[in-house]
């Protein structure tokens, strides 16, 4: 996870439903009309559909009529045939939703009575699936949701369910309270459970709670390391904290800038030789009196080397920190990591022997 917190990430809760009041179209754009090729092959497209009603095969008629209304949206027919498909399909959302695109299309059409009567009907069958114990509810519980008062938000919504255990808007709006109390097992079973009752349906709120189910799921089994340990072994060795984390490629990082700052420093030096008879020339093997070595920047290296591994410990005991109090937040500590435990120092006096150890580190 980065380092923006869950609580500045909180998925808003669901506020609409059908048959939340009266029934109300949607206003529809003026249709494009179309070319007489295009009618002509919207035309066909019906005819097929009809006759795959006849044989039964309703989804082979339901993907016939949808191509024949995007030829052809300013038809009234297809706008209604399309819609009975969908009804005889289950898919009650969009039959309305097609029921009333028909009943804008051409107030004069000899079957706007019967779109209406059916558009109605669907209606009052979709309120009827919601008892008025959950509608009520779940209004309550959006009310004390806004008033910040989450345990009893949490109790309006278990009530509606209760009232109505597939109803996927009060399951949703129960995990996002449940995840805003750190209760994230619980809410992972009802995000789980909302994308089990809408598996079919366009619901852009289907996106982002597959997302936030991997983004909970990965939170809860991500071991939690030690901050204090992770600054310890990343001091002790160069990259080892962030290895500890779990964080290897950073680990890489770190452990191959200290050790190229070191090896430079020892593999550049400079040769002075003295010779017995100096000449501005070079110098004869056997005129040779003394040669000495220096490496000028080895101290330098050992430096830059030690600023990387002290910079490398604390960005690991920075990053384990976050990472614990992101888990502590969403309830999900405590996490035992299964690593190092680091000690230190100490002073063991055996005898006449005495024994200092200023880190001890025993893996599990």
């Amino acid at each position: 996870m980065g380092s923006t917190s869950l609580a500045a990430q909180d998925i808003p809760l669901q506020r609409d439903y059908p048959g939340l009041g009266p029934l109300v179209c949607p206003t529809f754009a003026a249709p494009v009309h179309p070319e007489p090729e295009q009618r002509a092959q919207a035309s066909q497209l019906a005819s097929d559909a009809a006759q795959a009603v006849i044989l039964g095969e309703m989804l082979r008629a339901e993907e016939l009529l949808l191509g024949a209304t995007e030829l052809d949206a300013s038809s009234f027919e297809l706008a209604y045939q399309h819609a009975r498909v969908l009804e005889d399909l289950q898919r009650s959302a969009d039959a309305m939703g097609e029921y009333c695109r028909s009943l804008s299309l051409d107030a004069e059409a000899g079957g706007m009575a019967d779109s209406q009567m059916r558009l109605e009907a669907l209606y009052e069958t979709v309120r009827s699936r919601i008892p008025d114990e959950a509608r009520t509810s779940f209004l309550s519980g959006l009310t004390l949701a806004d008033a910040n008062m989450l345990e009893p938000a949490l109790a309006s919504f278990t009530t509606a369910i209760e009232a109505a255990p597939d109803w996927p808007p009060a399951i949703y709006n129960r995990a996002v309270i449940l995840e805003r109390l750190g209760r994230i097992p619980e809410s992972l079973v009802d995000y789980r459970r909302y994308i089990q009752l809408t598996p079919g349906e366009i619901d852009p709120v289907v996106a982002s709670v597959t997302e936030r189910i991997g983004m909970l799921e990965g939170l809860v089994s991500l071991p939690t390391p030690n901050p204090s340990g992770a600054l310890a072994l990343g001091i002790a060795f160069p990259g080892m904290g962030q290895y500890y984390s779990g964080r290897g490629l950073s680990g890489t990082v770190v452990l191959s800038v200290a050790a190229g700052a070191l090896a430079a420093g020892f593999l550049y030096k400079e040769v002075t030789v003295y010779c017995e008879t100096p000449s501005g020339g070079s110098c004869a093997p056997g005129d040779v009196v003394e040669e000495t070595s220096e490496r000028p920047y080895l101290m330098a290296a050992i430096g830059a080397a030690a600023v990387v591994t002290v910079a490398g410990a604390v960005e690991a005991f920075v990053r384990a920190r976050r990472r614990r109090s992101e888990a502590a937040a969403a309830g999900a500590l405590p996490v035992e990591t299964r690593g190092p435990r680091v000690t230190g120092p100490t002073l063991v006096a055996r005898g006449a022997r005495v024994d200092l150890a200023f880190m001890v580190v025993r893996f599990r």
